[in-house]
């Protein structure tokens, strides 16, 4: 059982305090005064998270919330962060950036941190959380903004870890791109940049699609005419589930490489889910559900018995322990101010008993990720995670070099 002491900052999950600082009493009996932000009181902090639960990517949102829910249950039963109970505010954006910005401005003054899932939707709302200097904690990122940091490995280095897996497998290989129009697609294709650097492989084809499409039959067609037989999908779930639809519709049997968190056991039970099984390859960063750790002890307990196997729900989980550690660092600082909050991010070497590597984070864009490993999966219903793993925390030439933006 882990200490008390990171159950206490899992509801923090998502906390990062935000602008006007006071000077309180630390209740947690520490000697001198706590200087503190929005979202602090005596008894509460307060955590907002922006998620999918009902759009495009509900699929992965809604596990990820429950993940990062039932941390914070354990957290606040716990003891909550240095006696303070963690209160989360949920808002479901449903894939749409103006409304996630229209939500964070409504919660801005009340909260201390901030949990965000979705690529379009944490993009619209960077300016402000940059401007609030309240610390934002993405399932994928980190930005350029100093007060993002990622929960996941990035994009980029899921995208390059993957195709040289995939490479290595397949030398030959003929490789076509569909990729999402917006700063995941853009970290995708910097992924796939860096391994055409390291191998020297030529991509065949690339074509791009909108966030919110359904239908992705031409990028399909295209990947064909050119002859790919591996493609990358750097798309969302609704743009993962359009694809493959799309390909198994037309006979093209190319084998799909889908980096990131759009694939999840859920996608099975849908009508693309043999053809998932048969064709596609994923990263999954995350910890599968029969992993032997004190971490996946801990969670199960937490969780009890009735719960489907789901890997993102590990990693909404993860969120609060990384938030755990953040918060009670800038305490232990005496500095739990939006700035104190981030600089102490910025300095952590969050353990995750277990669950992954150990993470470490610095200042500069490149350390404000967890580590540049990666596990890759063959897509299985018959497992618990709806996933078989080919390669454990793999880390490639690729994946070194790549550089964040």
């Amino acid at each position: 059982m882990r200490p008390t002491r990171r159950p206490t900052t899992a509801a923090l999950l998502a906390a990062g305090l935000l602008v006007s600082s006071a000077c309180a009493a630390a209740p947690g009996g520490g000697s001198g005064d706590l200087a503190v932000g929005n979202g602090v009181t005596d008894d509460t902090i307060t955590v907002l998270s922006l998620t999918d639960l009902s759009g495009p990517a509900a699929s992965g949102g809604r596990p990820a919330q429950a993940g990062l829910e039932a941390y914070v249950e354990h957290l606040n039963a716990n003891g909550g962060i240095d006696g303070r109970d963690v209160e989360l505010i949920t808002e479901d954006h449903q894939y749409n950036p103006q409304l996630a910005v229209q939500q964070y401005r409504s919660h801005s003054n009340d909260i201390a941190a901030l949990v965000t899932y979705g690529t379009p939707t944490t993009d619209a709302i960077r300016p402000f959380t940059a401007d609030d200097e309240v610390l934002s904690l993405g399932f994928k990122g980190p930005y350029q903004e100093t007060n993002t940091f990622a929960q996941g490995t990035a994009f980029e280095v899921d995208t390059a870890n993957l195709l040289t897996y995939a490479l290595e497998e397949n030398p030959g290989a003929k490789v076509g791109v569909i990729y999402q129009a917006d700063a995941m697609g853009d970290a995708i294709l910097r992924g796939v940049e860096a391994v055409e650097e390291a191998t020297g492989t030529e991509i065949v084809a690339e074509a791009s699609a909108d966030a919110t499409a359904n239908d992705l039959t031409a990028q399909v067609t295209a990947m064909r005419r050119a002859g790919a037989d591996t493609v990358v999908l750097g798309v969302g779930p609704g743009g993962t589930i359009a694809a493959v639809g799309a390909a198994s519709s037309l006979g093209y049997d190319a084998q799909l490489l889908s980096p990131g968190t759009a694939y999840n056991r859920a996608l099975l039970d849908l009508p693309v889910g043999p053809a998932m099984e048969e064709n596609m390859i994923v990263s999954c960063s995350y910890p599968l559900w029969d992993s032997e750790s004190e971490g996946n002890t801990t969670f199960h307990e937490a969780l009890g018995d009735d719960v489907e196997p789901q890997g993102t729900i590990v990693l909404g989980w993860i969120a609060g322990m990384m938030i755990e550690d953040f918060i009670r660092d800038a305490i232990d600082a005496g500095d739990a101010t939006p700035a104190g909050i981030v600089a102490a991010a910025q300095g952590a070497t969050v353990s995750t008993d277990g669950l992954t590597p150990d993470m470490t984070f610095g200042e500069d864009i490149n350390d404000r990720t967890p580590f540049r490993a990666s596990q890759l999966c063959s897509v299985n219903a018959d497992e618990d995670d709806g996933v078989t793993q080919l390669a454990d925390w793999f880390e490639s030439e690729a994946a070194s070099a790549v550089e964040l933006q």
